[in-house]
């Protein structure tokens, strides 16, 4: 059985750490466009009730640190 400890670390060359970057920025952009889609469609089955969206609130959703 392997044994870890608390101080090992873990490198990986840094082109494939950018690339996980960007894999990860990409999947947040795809879940909020996901998000804002069904937020749409929910407010087209209930017109009565359109939700509003803060800047923040939409930045949250697509992914957008400020």
């Amino acid at each position: 059985m392997t044994s870890h400890h608390q101080d090992e670390v873990v490198t990986i060359p840094r082109d494939e750490y950018e690339a996980l970057k960007a894999e990860v920025r990409r999947l947040r952009r795809e879940v909020g466009r996901q998000q804002a889609m069904q937020a749409i469609m929910d407010n087209a089955a209930a017109p009565g009730r359109v939700r509003t969206f803060t800047r923040d609130e939409l930045a949250a959703e697509w992914g957008i640190v400020g």
